[in-house]
């Protein structure tokens, strides 16, 4: 790693910070869970990675045990997904010194020095790296890697299909699929045309049937998602539109309730990641909201998304 590389400490009261170096503490079964070093590769990484973290040791007591810290991690996508599964390398070194999540096998193995019972995992996952150091190591007391709501998540699957089914969408009718803000604008100016006309008499249209669900969505379309960008809404998709991989792995570095507001909202990977870049380089959420209003996002969305990033 580059000399840019910090180290942030979590927990442990006073000792919680970011080093230059890695502290050294105690390791082994017999000492308590935290404080946990994370070797970081940068302080505004390190900085980021901490305000992740701090709403939920804030609920932790001193006395918090090993079983209470993995439920309050785990409740939290923000520090499950922080780095996505698969991206970074992780050292987790629980007998060493120093001992804590290195992020080079190098620096693993250094840390072996004289102990006798030299013990580290190597992941590409951040939560059994962080998971591995709040059991010291011990495989019976590890969480699972994925939850029974993780697992369940292929039920929303059924939802869409629903979705898919219901709206009867096909190739045959014209007005399905993208459309755009200038395709309805233009819809609309044709509309009033028509009906403007001083010479054609006004047409009524026999009343819609709203207890059929098919008849109101072959005139109207449902929309499933708007793709926008900074500045708004650029298309509407008519039909089941999952994120990409990467547009998800970005909004994770937002946080829970911050990744499901973006990607329910269309925002595309490049915009998600100006909106990571700027929640990184900010420690207020007002001067996160004003960076995001300068680029264009409205600032009663950008204050609104900031109140769901920094809980």
């Amino acid at each position: 790693m580059a000399d840019s590389t910090r180290w942030l400490v979590i927990g442990g009261g006073s000792k919680a910070g970011v080093y230059r170096t890695c502290p050294v503490f105690p390791c082994g079964r017999s000492t308590p869970p935290l404080p946990i070093a994370i070797e970081c590769e940068s302080e505004t990484e390190a900085r980021s990675l901490y305000r992740i973290f701090q709403p939920t040791l804030s609920k932790l007591s001193p006395k918090s045990g090993p079983s209470d810290i993995l439920t309050g991690f785990q409740h939290s996508d923000g520090i499950r997904n922080f780095f996505p599964n698969g991206t970074r390398d992780f050292y987790a070194v629980v007998i060493g010194a120093p001992a804590g999540i290195h992020r080079t096998r190098t620096g693993a193995e250094n840390s072996k020095g004289s102990f006798a019972y030299h013990s580290y995992r190597h992941t590409q996952s951040f939560w059994e790296a962080l998971a591995f150091m709040v059991v010291k190591g011990q495989e019976a007391h590890m969480p699972p890697l994925l939850t029974s709501t993780e697992l369940a998540e292929e039920s929303h699957v059924s939802l869409e299909e629903a979705f898919d089914r219901n709206l009867h969408l096909g190739s045959s009718s014209p007005t399905l699929g993208t459309t755009t803000p200038t395709d309805s604008l233009r819809s609309s100016l044709s509309h009033d045309r028509r009906h403007d006309d001083p010479v054609s008499p006004p047409r009524y249209a026999p009343e819609a049937d709203h207890t059929n669900p098919r008849a109101s969505s072959s005139a109207t379309p449902i929309v499933y998602i708007h793709v926008r960008n900074l500045s708004g809404v650029v298309s509407s998709q008519h039909h089941v539109t999952r994120p990409s991989l990467e547009a998800t792995a970005q909004a994770r570095r937002l946080g829970e309730d911050g990744a499901r507001y973006v990607l329910a909202h269309g925002y595309q990977p490049s915009d998600i990641a100006t909106i990571v870049q700027i929640y990184r380089r900010n420690d207020s959420k007002e001067s996160f909201a004003l960076q995001l209003a300068a680029l264009g996002m409205a600032l009663a969305e950008a204050t609104y998304l900031g109140d769901l990033i920094y809980l």
